[in-house]
């Protein structure tokens, strides 16, 4: 029984391997993804956790929106005129719950992020950590969560709609 086990944990492992290899591109982005293989099979509480990177070329004019129910959201300011997104997927259930975690990014006036979570797992989040131009014009952010400002300008700050929970 405890070979069976070992080896279904390998099997799990090298599946999540394979995901974390995929690679997406478009005009607009580089998706790319790193999982943890930090878990056991027979302890829930710790998370299971997948890293997504992506990068998206805005255009002067063009509003940065966020809708996160459930995760933090961090905006760090660079010299850069592209913006860079790290999205950090935690479920705590079961690992194949990270596939039905999803960032969905919309570039229809700008550049839209939104998660949509159809796990099971009421806890699963993903926390951003999406770093932009210093002059980037920001709409509106929404989270249950924290939403924290590092190294931008106040007028751009003052500027954001934050949503309240509804």
């Amino acid at each position: 029984m405890k070979i069976l086990m070992l080896v279904l944990v390998l099997l799990i492992s090298l599946n999540l391997s394979a995901l974390a290899n995929v690679r997406s591109n478009n005009s607009h982005s580089n998706l790319t993804e790193n999982t943890s293989h930090k878990f056991s099979a027979f302890e829930n509480r710790k998370a299971y956790t997948k890293s997504i990177n992506t990068n998206y070329s805005i255009k002067q004019g063009e509003k940065l929106n966020v809708y996160n129910l459930n995760g933090s959201i961090k905006f760090i300011g660079w010299n850069k005129q592209h913006i860079k997104i790290t999205a950090i997927k935690k479920v705590f259930r079961n690992c194949c719950d990270l596939n039905d975690l999803q960032m969905i990014l919309s570039t229809l006036n700008g550049l839209t992020i939104e998660t949509i979570n159809d796990s099971n797992d009421d806890r699963a989040r993903i926390d951003y950590i999406i770093n932009v131009p210093k002059n980037i014009l920001i709409g509106e952010v929404y989270t249950r969560d924290n939403i924290k400002f590092k190294n931008l300008p106040n007028d751009i700050l003052d500027n954001i709609r934050r949503l309240s929970n509804r």
